[in-house]
């Protein structure tokens, strides 16, 4: 009567256990190192915006804050292509315009 108990307690106490135990995912490149802190590596995403030099961009929402004052209206579309973002522009007076602009320096090309 105990064995028929204790065995299924037993099981149930195992997979319990392996179902709360934290996984351990791959961790991709630096697998074969130890993985103690993520922001101790390095990587571009963990530095201040000031340090990573010719990443730096303007954001989509200040250039299209700059577009509005200069030609009034409202942006049809947005998209980023390479390092330039292109707009498509709805004037006040009905003219549409197709717009370039850098994404690093903010300037209409």
């Amino acid at each position: 009567m105990l064995r028929r108990t204790m065995i299924p307690l037993m099981a149930a106490v195992l997979i319990v256990s392996a179902a709360t135990s934290p996984a351990h995912a791959q961790r991709g490149r630096d697998r074969d190192q130890p993985f103690d802190n993520p922001f101790q590596r390095g990587d571009s995403w963990d530095r201040p915006r000031d340090d990573r030099g010719s990443q730096r961009e303007v954001s989509l929402s200040d250039v299209l804050r700059d577009l509005r004052s200069k030609y009034g209206g409202q942006h049809l579309d947005a998209r980023k292509s390479g390092g330039y973002y292109m707009i498509a522009w709805m004037t006040e007076d009905g003219r549409r315009l197709n717009l370039r602009v850098n994404a690093s320096t903010g300037r209409e090309e």
